[in-house]
């Protein structure tokens, strides 16, 4: 799994402006860099996050506790971070608050031109697995700079399938933004949180063949 897919899993770094007002005053403009592990779902490049993990709005918003204030976040750098050492500009294509999703695209460039493809996961959408409680799976993910981001795997089970209003399956030991894998190696799915009234409330693993339905409608939109 690990020889496959590891470098399917990234580290994307975002750069921000951050912007937050609060009762009737406007607080000085602040500058935020985060790193957050993302997931290549395609050959272009195309990568899904956990919103939460580089948008600071709801953690600030939560913080003020007051239903006057406003914050606004502006990107103004995006990388993904490769296991080469190369850093790859990129731009978020969508952000999906209800469901704690981020797009990230690579943007094309005479550099990018010249890369084959990225790694992505593995899937074919009409063969995605449906998994039962206390099946096992592994997730994937990178350690940080400080441990080199070297590639890890993580042993869990499936706690729970949650069916309506929308599939979730509840896996132990996750982490949002990294890709989750059945006992045969196929792509399940990707960690976020569930979101409530917006704020992030739980972990949860979003079924793949919900993550490459939303990526279609991206990619309608995109020019």
């Amino acid at each position: 799994l690990l020889q496959k897919n590891a470098d399917c899993v990234t580290w994307v770094s975002v750069t921000m402006r951050v912007e937050v007002s609060a009762g009737g005053r406007s607080m000085p403009p602040q500058e935020q860099k985060l790193e957050a592990i993302g997931t290549i779902i395609a050959e272009d490049g195309l990568t899904v996050l956990s919103l939460s993990t580089v948008d600071p709005k709801a953690k600030i918003l939560s913080r003020l506790r007051t239903g006057a204030a406003s914050v606004q976040v502006n990107y103004t750098e995006v990388l993904l971070l490769m296991p080469d050492g190369s850093e790859v500009p990129a731009k978020i294509l969508l952000k999906d608050n209800d469901l704690d999703l981020a797009y990230v695209l690579p943007i094309k460039s005479e550099e990018n031109d010249q890369r084959k493809s990225f790694p992505s996961v593995p899937h074919q959408a009409e063969k995605f697995n449906q998994q039962q409680v206390l099946d096992g799976v592994v997730s994937m993910s990178k350690l940080g700079r400080n441990l080199y981001r070297q590639s890890t795997l993580r042993r869990g089970w499936v706690n729970a399938v949650i069916e309506k209003p929308r599939q979730y399956y509840v896996i132990e030991n996750t982490s949002p933004g990294t890709p989750v894998f059945d006992k045969t190696g196929k792509w399940l799915g990707v960690v976020v949180y569930k979101m409530e009234r917006g704020q992030p409330s739980a972990i949860v693993t979003l079924p793949a063949k919900d993550i490459l339905e939303i990526a279609e409608q991206v990619r309608t939109r995109t020019p």
